[in-house]
């Protein structure tokens, strides 16, 4: 194929399918700027799932290589292993300050259904408080952070079907991974006030390959994510009706 049919046939493709569509089709071939955390149970069934609402403003893949050195008398051997060798993911980023939308599971929390109606004592009160959840699906930065930090707490529990797993979506990278989590970090510096800066570290323990098939999940990822970012622009816009309204009714009160 020339280059100038090359470039033709792409663009019937992103016209018919979009970019998500392509990377679904080629995901080899044409990247998508998607990352997500899924949290499934041992039968695979989806627990909770984090779509990154903004990306991380840098990611590192390292995939180092089972290779062994051995000096002998005729000079040095390597030796080489063809199985899967795990992979250290460092992500880092912010998720801003104002409102964004998620999808994914319910995010609150259930222990709060169960709560005493009456006779609660200062401790049991602060407790209520702290679980309480403003709202399931509008997130400050903040909010998406602890949505996010919650879900890595979570990989680690083991619940009656035995234990969990967290998938790793790099779509950016074409690569997915089940993963385990080593560090996460949370920092804010003055210079930055009000905007929390993660770092995740991975540890990938095997591809998603190895008992899913990658393409049917980037395909409902793929949906959620633009279901996402439609409601993220739909929400930006309100807020900037409601700042702008605001506005003008100071300034007709001031008049």
């Amino acid at each position: 194929m020339s280059l100038q049919n090359a470039v033709q046939a792409r663009n019937a493709l992103l016209q018919q399918s979009g970019k998500e569509g392509i990377n679904v089709m080629y995901p080899e071939e044409f990247e998508q700027y998607i990352c997500a955390l899924e949290l499934v149970d041992k039968d695979g069934s989806t627990l909770k799932y984090f779509i990154f609402p903004v990306m991380p403003s840098n990611i590192d893949e390292s995939q180092p290589k089972p290779t062994s050195f051995k000096r002998t008398l005729g000079g040095i051997v390597t030796m080489s292993s063809t199985t899967f060798s795990p992979v250290d993911i460092t992500l880092s980023g912010t998720f801003g300050r104002k409102f964004r939308i998620l999808l994914g599971s319910n995010f609150t929390d259930f222990v709060s259904a169960f709560r005493k109606p009456k006779g609660k004592n200062i401790i049991e009160k602060a407790k209520d408080a702290a679980r309480q959840v403003f709202d399931d699906r509008v997130k400050t930065g903040y909010g998406c952070l602890k949505v996010m930090e919650e879900l890595i707490m979570d990989a680690d529990r083991i619940d009656e079907k035995g234990p969990r797993f967290l998938i790793f979506y790099n779509l950016a990278f074409g690569n997915s991974y089940y993963v385990k989590p080593v560090s996460f970090k949370i920092s804010m510096t003055e210079e930055n006030n009000m905007l929390h800066q993660y770092t995740l570290a991975l540890k990938a323990i095997a591809p998603l390959a190895v008992t899913a098939d990658p393409a049917a999940r980037y395909k409902e990822l793929d949906k959620a994510h633009r279901v996402q970012e439609k409601m993220d622009a739909t929400i930006n816009q309100l807020a900037g009706l409601l700042n702008f309204g605001n506005d003008k009714l100071k300034y007709l009160n001031r008049i």
